[in-house]
């Protein structure tokens, strides 16, 4: 029996000690004395152990007097304990002697320990009953213990404490000798080159020499880690051979022992948490990859609606996306670790309040890009004027609108902004009906009116770009006091190059009045020049 409860120190997960007893325990030792205690078993705690040398003897419920059941229990130890050292009595000379309302278990003269009607009542069996138990347990405590204290035991122990010690400084030696080698070997495969270098596309992240450093530093921090784990099982294991200081070693265990029982006891007690919150991930990845495949096939036309654009699937598909993701963050927030604490619910105000407060202008933004998905107010690449800007949209988001413009700048506008204001799209009709140019000149009265159209007609349908379909047409928008004036329109369908056909259009204007010897000159001009030479240019064709 003693060799195996020396050598199975790891057991001792409870808590023990040697400590002195409180002035309380004295007041029950001398109400024991007098056999006079005050039972108050009307309210039995969980139990106190009584734990002698690592083992636990018994456990105590009911408070005595002032005394809590701890303390009860320390008391007791430490009796045992006196008689453990003393060597005496023999386990024969235990007996009960029963007083009012409780029974005493003597050793002779010394009162061992009260046995009350609160510890029988959680017991559930009758208080001579536990006493007979509590006594038998105490005899065979006392033979252990005396035997623990017998020269033969503390030898045995030192043969023990020997025998660890060459293990401990053999594992330490094999530990050493092992990362002695591994630092070998990282040197040898620092000077061959062939530590690999860790790399995102082009950059550099980790070189070799870098990696080989980071390895030896990793096998100076486990060496470290491992000699002091060896160190510790060792003192808990040397101080655990010998009776006096076998309390303390379980001590020292249970200052590890008793946090890992603490996380361990959480693990288990989150794991349905985490199973839920597994089935949850699991059915969400699940959903986004049908949600995400049905808009694929719109996007890509195998799927049709009649009111459902296809140029909708991918925006549909990510606000879609955000509210899946959004419900089911909702349904798992309950359940992730420290959601019911006080300092998650505070940062989580905190952050709210934030959002509140700083993303005004962002949901404004984010609700103005959603409808204008929908609104299809224009697409990428359709020249557009929103506000002062014209160019073609290269580019939108949720949140802001990208426009190049003519002189290639790229603006960035607000959504929001984009939804307030006017939005011009020159390209929306463009490929089917045509955008009209427009170009307005102004003639004399002696120029005839149908001569104005047929050469501005004519010029239009001479430049690149211009539509046969609408074809060219002349407005006569006003009759001043000393010209008329006319408005020629001509249709495109090429939106994007819209600004050189204009240019290619006046230009086309001014050869055309030119071969048909027609001035683009006010009358007021004609009237002061006093007979100078015409503003015609010369041409050969």
């Amino acid at each position: 029996m003693m060799p195996f409860r020396f050598l199975i120190p790891v057991v001792l997960l409870t808590l023990g000690g040697a400590t002195p007893a409180a002035p309380q325990v004295q007041a029950a030792r001398d109400s024991q004395t007098t056999g006079t205690p005050t039972d108050s078993s009307s309210a039995p705690s969980p139990g106190a152990p009584v734990v002698v040398l690592g083992d636990t003897i018994l456990v105590v419920h009911a408070a005595l007097g002032p005394l809590t059941p701890e303390d009860r229990a320390k008391a007791i130890a430490e009796r045992l304990l006196r008689l453990e050292r003393e060597g005496r009595p023999t386990t024969d000379s235990l007996y009960l002697l029963a007083e009012e309302g409780h029974i005493l278990i003597m050793a002779g003269e010394r009162p061992l320990m009260s046995v009350l009607p609160g510890d029988a009542a959680v017991a559930g069996i009758a208080l001579d009953q536990l006493a007979e138990r509590h006594r038998l347990a105490l005899a065979e405590a006392i033979a252990s213990g005396v035997a623990a204290w017998e020269f033969r035991a503390i030898a045995w122990g030192a043969v023990y404490a020997a025998l660890t010690t060459l293990a401990a400084l053999l594992l330490i030696w094999l530990i050493r000798r092992g990362i002695v080698r591994l630092n070998n070997l990282l040197d040898r495969l620092r000077a061959s080159t062939a530590l690999p270098t860790l790399r995102v596309q082009q950059y550099e992240l980790v070189s070799a020499e870098r990696v080989a450093d980071l390895g030896l530093a990793l096998l100076r921090m486990l060496g470290t880690v491992a000699w002091i784990l060896i160190l510790y099982v060792y003192f808990v294991l040397v101080l655990s051979y010998f009776p006096w200081t076998a309390n303390l070693s379980t001590r020292i265990l249970s200052y590890v022992t008793a946090p890992l029982g603490v996380v361990a006891t959480a693990i288990l007690a989150y794991l349905p948490n985490l199973f839920f919150i597994a089935v949850i991930l699991l059915v969400t990845r699940w959903l986004l990859a049908v949600i995400r495949s049905v808009f694929r096939a719109i996007g890509s036309g195998k799927i049709r609606f009649a009111s459902f654009e296809r140029d909708w699937a991918i925006p549909t598909y990510k606000l879609v996306r955000f509210l899946v993701l959004a419900f089911a963050l909702v349904v798992l927030f309950p359940y992730l670790p420290g959601a019911d604490s006080d300092a998650f619910k505070g940062v989580s105000i905190f952050m709210g309040v934030l959002l509140s407060l700083g993303s005004t202008g962002a949901v404004a933004n984010l609700t103005a890009g959603t409808l204008l998905t929908y609104t299809r107010s224009f697409q990428i690449g359709d020249r557009v004027r929103i506000g002062e800007t014209l160019g073609d949209v290269v580019g939108r988001t949720l949140l802001v609108t990208r426009v190049r413009t003519l002189t290639n700048v790229e603006v960035t506008i607000p959504n929001s902004q984009v939804m307030s204001g006017q939005v011009l799209n020159y390209t929306a009709l463009a490929r089917t009906e045509g955008v009209a140019l427009q170009v307005t000149i102004t003639i004399g009265y002696d120029v005839p009116w149908r001569r104005v159209h047929e050469l501005l007609i004519a010029a239009a349908s001479a430049t690149e770009g211009i539509a046969g379909t609408p074809a060219p047409f002349v407005l006569q928008t006003g009759l001043n006091d000393s010209y008329p004036v006319y408005e020629l329109n001509a249709y495109t369908n090429d939106a994007a190059r819209m600004r050189h056909i204009l240019s290619a259009l006046h230009a086309s204007v001014q050869d055309r009045f030119a071969a048909g010897g027609v001035e683009i000159t006010s009358p007021a001009y004609l009237a002061v020049r006093q007979g100078d030479k015409s503003t015609i240019p010369e041409m050969t064709q």
